[in-house]
């Protein structure tokens, strides 16, 4: 059974398709790839699994449960997080801070116990201290631990938004192009997080990334979008191959 299945998803606004009857599943320990031009649906895509938006028609199911209307935070608990394209940190905190608020539906410690620091909160505590602090030593931001994420730059900021979402220990991880705006080095650090995020923690990965040579080299599947409409599904060789593909989208990375 398919990690995540999304049937015949639709998303309308106003009279404006944004997705029409769009198709496909992710296997559990894959990394699945959405591409498209600029405008495709791509990112309203993410946003419906997540749960920010809510489609016009269709279905979503994750590890075999109908979660279309579930709300976002339920979402979060099952185990599907995101990473955002345009950073949603708190800047005034520190890189360790964010990482615990990350946590935040983890802990099920009460009010009481968590202000009175008794028991069940404090053994707690400590646990997700830890977790956060292997999230650290992973993303190799240990030497920025402590700095507030509004001094820190570009390229690290997008790795700290990596590791809030998987301090969430997602079962899927949603990163909507996480390598835009970087530097190539950045890029390499980041495509090299992704592969380890995949291999290492054994989380099944969901990329929108407009680097075709990222997507060719990391991808296990991809989804094709155009206009909102799926126009190719399959593997990285497939996608190269198709027809449709290269028409409206592979063919002009080419020839631009």
């Amino acid at each position: 059974m398919p990690l995540l299945e999304v049937e015949n998803l639709s998303l309308h606004f106003g009279g404006v398709a944004a997705l029409n009857e769009v198709s496909f599943h992710i296997e559990e320990g894959e990394i699945f790839s959405l591409i498209g031009p600029n405008g495709a649906g791509k990112t309203s895509m993410l946003n419906c699994i997540s749960g920010l938006y809510h489609p016009s028609q269709g279905s979503i199911k994750f590890d075999g449960r109908e979660i279309t209307h579930m709300k976002s935070y339920k979402r979060t608990e099952l185990g599907i997080a995101r990473a955002f394209q345009n950073i949603e940190l708190f800047k005034n905190m520190t890189v360790l801070e964010n990482l615990m608020l990350g946590r935040h539906v983890r802990m099920k410690s009460g009010v009481l116990s968590g202000g009175f620091y008794w028991g069940l909160a404090q053994k707690e505590e400590i646990e997700h201290r830890k977790a956060v602090e292997d999230i650290i030593d992973f993303l190799e931001i240990e030497h920025y631990r402590d700095q507030p994420v509004g001094m820190l730059s570009y390229g690290l900021q997008k790795r700290v938004e990596v590791g809030r979402a998987l301090a969430l220990d997602p079962k899927i991880l949603l990163l909507d192009e996480p390598m835009a705006g970087m530097n190539s080095e950045e890029k390499e650090d980041m495509a090299r997080f992704v592969i380890e995020i995949h291999e290492e923690r054994k989380t099944t990965v969901v990329l929108i990334e407009h680097d075709m040579g990222v997507v060719m080299d990391l991808s296990d599947h991809i989804a094709v979008l155009d206009f909102g409409k799926l126009i190719g599904f399959g593997t990285p060789s497939e996608i190269q191959q198709n027809p449709k593909v290269i028409e409206a989208y592979l063919g002009e990375e080419q020839t631009g």
